[in-house]
């Protein structure tokens, strides 16, 4: 099996909009708290405030929202 990584990108509607770069993917992994549910950017997000995806080893990210794949940036790992 080969690494992946979930990641997120902050929607355009959400109020933490503009805590990063527009559309930009960071790196997540899942939290234990019942109402920010992830953590990555340095933040805990709500799953309403995010798109949420998966990095794969070759770099792309396919996004889980329309299944579409796109070339992934380096990956932002302060989360």
């Amino acid at each position: 099996m080969t690494d992946q990584q979930l990641v997120a990108r902050i929607k355009r509607r959400s109020k933490y909009w503009g805590q990063t770069a527009p559309h930009r993917w960071f790196d997540v992994r899942v939290v234990e708290d019942a109402g920010y549910r992830l953590r990555g950017n340095n933040n805990n997000y709500r799953l309403d405030d995010v798109v949420m995806g998966v990095r794969l080893a070759s770099g792309f990210i396919v996004d889980l929202v329309n299944g579409k794949t796109s070339r992934g940036e380096k990956p932002d790992r302060h989360g």
